[in-house]
C-alpha cells in the first residue's frame, strides 16, 4: 500500500486580497509519509515561465486529491483556485492552527506567537522561511514535526 501523500503549498502575490492580487509564484511540494519530496517540487511563475492556463493545469495535476498543507493556507488555496479556475475540494491543514493547539495546551494565559519565523524557531526547524519555496518547505516540516512527534 503506498504511503499517504499531502501537498505543502504557498503562493506569493502582489497583495493579500485573493480577489485582486496578482499571482507571482506558486510552489507545491509533496509530502509522502515522513518524507518531503523537494526534488520533485512544482515551482510556477504563471505568465512568465508558463501560460496561465498551462500553469493551472500543471498545478491541478500535481495536487490531485491530496490534502493541502500550508501557512496562511486560505490565501494560497484561493490563489490556486483562481489559477486553476475551479474550487479545490481538498482537505486543508493549516500548520499555524496545529501549532496553536499544541501551544495553548501548555500555555497559561500567555499569547501564542503564530508568526512563521517564530513557529520555525520554536519547532527548531532547519529552514529559512524566505520566498515561496522556503515557506512551503517550512509548512511541510512544521506539519511533520507537529503530527509525527507523538507517534
Amino acid at each position: 500500500m503506498p504511503l499517504p501523500e499531502r501537498v505543502a503549498i504557498h503562493c506569493e502575490a502582489t497583495g493579500y486580497d485573493p480577489e485582486v492580487a496578482e499571482l507571482r509564484q506558486i510552489v507545491a511540494i509533496r509530502i509522502r509519509g515522513n518524507r518531503i519530496l523537494t526534488g520533485s517540487a512544482l515551482r510556477l511563475w504563471p505568465g512568465c515561465d508558463t501560460g496561465v492556463g498551462e500553469a493551472g493545469d500543471l498545478l491541478r495535476a500535481f495536487i490531485g486529491d491530496r490534502p493541502l498543507v500550508g501557512y496562511f493556507l486560505d490565501f494560497s488555496a484561493a490563489m490556486a483556485e483562481r489559477l486553476i479556475g475551479s474550487p479545490l475540494p481538498n482537505e486543508r491543514i493549516e500548520v499555524s492552527s496545529l501549532y496553536y493547539d499544541r501551544k495553548i495546551k501548555a500555555a497559561s494565559k500567555h499569547a501564542v506567537d503564530l508568526r512563521l519565523d517564530s513557529l520555525v524557531r520554536d519547532l527548531d526547524l532547519p529552514v529559512r522561511p524566505d520566498g515561496a519555496f522556503g515557506v512551503a518547505l517550512a509548512a511541510a516540516m512544521a506539519w511533520l514535526r507537529l503530527t509525527q512527534e507523538g507517534r
